[in-house]
Order: structure tokens, then sequence, then C-alpha cells
């Protein structure tokens, strides 16, 4: 990167999860609410899927890596899906499609009729489900009740088969994989339908401690001292404005960074979040095909270097920044660098988030082969990266 271009930036955009806090709250959230829908008498009831865990306090250290996989995590980050709603869902689907295979197996396929009831909720219909699965006997050698092995070889081989896509793509073939294994397509499957907004409901209920347990509190990725100095040092320099880019709700950004005694360095006009991404979708439905602006579309780094533009101009295929190399995008994740490339302004990938050991390495190369401009360990380099001085 040419050192004029770096002169050039005056707008920061920052991802939060993976480069100022932790998504470990979201990942844990996520597994309890998977483990929910497959193992709780008020779903399927496969109480013993995972394995043993009867107690919410010590689930996610018994069988949270049963749950969800890091190797899964770290695909899905890979592939530019970013939503942590999208990674439950889609965690969902897949043990849904191997359990309703081993159903097929062994009773045929006499579970469609009630996914495709229409005078039953999706709840009502996982617990009828869930009936029909305690009947099932198995021969050896197979023997035993169902386990999340089944699950395994369905999962790898979905990724084999998705190793070209990125984004939504990879959740739209969710639906024709599920069709080739199950031979029909699951209506239940499509994306933001009716297990879509079970597993958003659950995971909220979740993550806002309404469940009965509350989850740690929010951490971020370094030391906070070390997070404050360097947003500090960049607010104050009186060259920069520091934004924010997320695909969190407002109230998990506002509360949290208050909490941490981060959001004063911020411009509270370009705090961009999945509030202003549904709000413009909804406003887009009534006039235009229905379009998805969570990232890796750009809407929401449009949004942050222009608040007061409407949702019709910022999600319009024709609207170009006037301004790309005044503005960079810091984030951790394939979507952060796909979003920054369509954009038009500069891609700052950190290392921070989801990556360790090799899987560190593998995170470094993937952001370059996105195209990421600039590669830093962490937000704490960026003083040095632009000659800025820490005070």
């Amino acid at each position: 990167m040419e050192k004029l271009n770096l002169e050039r930036l005056n707008t920061l955009i920052f991802d939060l999860d993976g480069v100022i806090t932790s998504e470990k709250k979201y990942w844990n959230t996520a597994k309890l609410t998977v483990w929910e829908l497959i193992c709780s008498e008020n779903y399927l009831g496969i109480s013993q899927y995972f394995g043993n865990s009867p107690d919410v306090s010590t689930r996610l250290v018994d069988v949270g890596d049963r749950v969800i996989p890091n190797s899964f995590i770290y695909q899905l980050k890979s592939r530019a899906i970013n939503s942590n709603w999208d990674l439950t869902f889609f965690v969902i689907c897949l043990h849904l499609v191997a359990i309703l295979g081993e159903f097929k197996r062994v009773k045929g396929n006499s579970w469609n009729n009630i996914l495709d009831s229409n005078h039953l909720s999706i709840a009502d219909k996982l617990k009828q489900l869930g009936r029909h699965l305690q009947d099932i006997e198995y021969s050896a050698p197979r023997s035993g009740s169902l386990r999340n092995r089944i699950s395994n070889s369905v999962i790898e081989e979905f990724w084999q088969e998705t190793i070209e896509l990125t984004g939504t793509a990879v959740l739209d073939y969710v639906n024709y994989f599920s069709n080739k294994k199950l031979g029909e397509t699951l209506p239940s499957l499509d994306p933001k339908g009716e297990l879509w907004r079970l597993c958003y409901e659950n995971f909220q209920a979740w993550y806002e401690g309404k469940k009965g347990y509350d989850l740690p509190d929010d951490e971020t990725v370094l030391d906070l001292e070390k997070i404050k100095a360097t947003l500090h040092t960049l607010g104050n320099e009186g060259h920069y404005t520091l934004a924010i880019a997320t695909g969190r709700p407002r109230n998990e950004v506002i509360e949290p960074l208050s909490v941490l005694g981060l959001l004063q360095y911020f411009d509270p006009k370009r705090i961009v979040t999945y509030d202003e991404v549904l709000e413009a979708e909804s406003s887009l439905s009534h006039s235009q095909t229905q379009i998805k602006l969570g990232k890796p579309h750009p809407f929401v780094l449009y949004k942050a270097i222009y608040p007061d533009k409407s949702a019709d101009q910022l999600s319009s295929d024709r609207f170009q920044l006037a301004n790309g190399q005044q503005i960079a995008y810091i984030g951790d994740a394939g979507s952060d660098v796909v979003a920054a490339k369509k954009a038009g302004c500069m891609s700052i990938g950190v290392l921070t988030g989801f990556a360790e050991g090799k899987a560190r390495e593998n995170k470094k190369k993937m952001l370059a082969d996105l195209g990421c401009d600039v590669i830093l360990d962490s937000v704490v380099e960026l003083p040095q990266l632009l000659g800025v001085k820490i005070n």
C-alpha cells in the first residue's frame, strides 16, 4: 500500500466483533440456541444428541464444541457469512437434514406431512417430529439413540459441495442440499423463513438472559486499556472521523460500548447497526424485489459515510463513493473485506477474533486472497500504520 493512499485517509470505519469486541458471547449464545432446538422437550427433544448436558451452567464446557465446532465457525467466517443468527440457523438446518436422513432410512418420509403442515407453528412441528423420532429402533451396527455423529458426515459433505460459494450463496444452497439428501425441498429451511425466525427469537432470548441463565458480558479482543488508547489517539488526532458498521443490533452496540467506555470515540451519526439494515430492507420491500443489505453488501459502509441518504439511494447498484480513497473499513472477516471492496474503499484486516494457531495463518491467507489491502495483528497497530504517535 502506497503511503500516499494512507495519507489520504480521513474516515476509519470499524466492525466490532473480532476487531474491538469479542464474539465469544455470540458463539456461546448460538450453541445454547442450537442445543435447545435439538435437545429440549419443547422442540425436537433428542436430549442426548450431543451427549449428557442437563445443567445449563456447564453445558458449553460439556458439549459446546459438539453443538457447533470451532471449525464450523471458521468455515462460515471465511465464506463471508457474518450474521450470528445465520450461523445458528445454518447449523440447525444441517443437523436437521442429518436427523431427517436417519429418520428416512428407518421409517421412510413419514415426517414430511408434519413439516408441510400449515396449521402448526414451527415449534409444534419440531415437537411432533420429536415424538416420531423417539419411536425409531436401530439395527446393528447402528444400535443406540440418535447422536451428533450422524451430522458430522453431512456437514463435511456440505462444505465440500459449497467450496466455491461465499456469502448468501452458501445459505441459499441449503435448500438444494436438503432436496438432494432427503428427496424433497423443505420450505422450513428457507433463509428468513419460519425456522430462521425461531432461531432468531431464541437466540435473542438467550443473549438477553430471558432463559434463566446469564452469559458473561461482552469482552474486548485485547486489553481494554490498549484499545482505549488506540481510539483516543486516533480520535484526538483531529484528522480522523471514527465510525462503526456492524451486524449487531443497536442496543447490543450502544450499551456494551458505553459500559466499556468506548462509545465516546465514535461519531454518533455514523454508528450503523443491524437496525438500520432491517429498516432499509423494510422500506425497499414495498417498491422493488426484496434485497438483502447485510454484509457483504456495502450498505452499512455507505450509511456510515452518508448517514442522511435514503435506503433507495444507498442500495442502488449504480451508487458509488466519491471519496473511496479517503475511507478504510477495519474488519476481521471475509464479509468485511468483500463489503469494503464492493464499496470501493480501503480494506484493513485484523487477525484478532476467531483465529488461533494454524487458523491464524489460514485467516491471513483468506483475507489476502479476498483482496484485503492491509493486514494487521490488531487495531492497536493502526496508529503506527497511519504515522500517528500514541500519547
